[in-house]
C-alpha cells in the first residue's frame, strides 16, 4: 500500500469498498510522490468509488475512479490548483483534472496523457 495514505483514506466514501485488484500501484506511488514533493500531507478528497457512489456523484460510468486508477488531491494550504498540478506530471499523473473553485487536483494513471479543466 501507498506509504503516505492509508487504506481508509483510499476506499469507497460510501461502502468502504475497494477494487478487486487494488488500487493501482502506480496510483500509489504517483501520490506519495506528490506527498513528498509537496513536503506535507494531502488530503484525498475521494479515491476509489464503487459503480453506485460513482453515479451518484455524477461520475462518467468508465471513471478512472472506478478502477482504483484516480484520486482528487485537496491543495493543501500555500499551493495553487496549477502547482499542484503540475507536481502531479511531474511525478508520472497520466490524466490531470484541474478544478478551481473546489481548489483540487484529479490525478489517475489511465495510460495515456489527457488534461482537463473546470
Amino acid at each position: 500500500m501507498a506509504r503516505y495514505f492509508s487504506v481508509e483514506e483510499m476506499e469507497c466514501k460510501c461502502c468502504g469498498g475497494l477494487p478487486e485488484d487494488g488500487i493501482d500501484e502506480r496510483l500509489q506511488n504517483v501520490l506519495d510522490a506528490m506527498r513528498e514533493r509537496v513536503g506535507g500531507p494531502l488530503i484525498l478528497s475521494c479515491c476509489y468509488r464503487c459503480p453506485q457512489h460513482n453515479a451518484e456523484v455524477g461520475g462518467v460510468p468508465n471513471s478512472q475512479h472506478v478502477y482504483g486508477r484516480a484520486a482528487d488531491v485537496l491543495c493543501p494550504d500555500g499551493v495553487s490548483v496549477d502547482e499542484l498540478a503540475e507536481i502531479a506530471e511531474e511525478c508520472g499523473a497520466d490524466g490531470i483534472g484541474r478544478y478551481y473553485d473546489a481548489q483540487f487536483v484529479h490525478v489517475d494513471t489511465r495510460g495515456y496523457a489527457a488534461r482537463w479543466e473546470e
